[in-house]
């Protein structure tokens, strides 16, 4: 004979484990750009040159290929909070297949030149 309290383990179980899944999938899913402050296009566009080595994460819908070199493609997107518009490089190791008018959250550094380069990418 099973014991009574079989089912009352396993209707117990079901949902806990459901609940542990989901959140480590919330939690994976976000981990590759927590901690980075959001991209603070006003400083940008007065003092790029302040902010060069620094890491953010850019929102952004990307509008136009601007240029392609061997090493990767300069474009143009649309900053999400601000509506702001600003050049972006993005290097050809990404292998990235990217598409106007999508939007990606971008992780991005300010290098010492001025200039915003991905360092890795995805929609959302």
């Amino acid at each position: 004979m099973k014991p009574k309290t079989t089912p009352i383990v396993i209707a117990v179980l079901i949902p806990l484990v459901s609940v542990v899944i989901a959140l480590s999938l919330i939690y994976f899913k976000k981990r590759d750009f927590s901690g980075l402050e959001a991209f603070p296009y006003q400083t940008f566009v007065q003092e790029p040159k302040n902010l060069q080595g620094n890491k953010y994460l850019l929102k952004a819908e990307l509008e136009v290929q601007l240029a392609n070199f061997d090493n990767g493609r300069l474009v143009s997107v649309k900053e999400s909070q601000s509506d702001g518009r600003l050049a972006v490089f993005i290097p050809s190791d990404l292998s990235l297949n990217i598409v106007t008018k999508q939007r990606y959250e971008m992780n991005v550094r300010v290098t010492e030149k001025g200039q915003v380069m991905v360092e890795s990418m995805k929609k959302y």
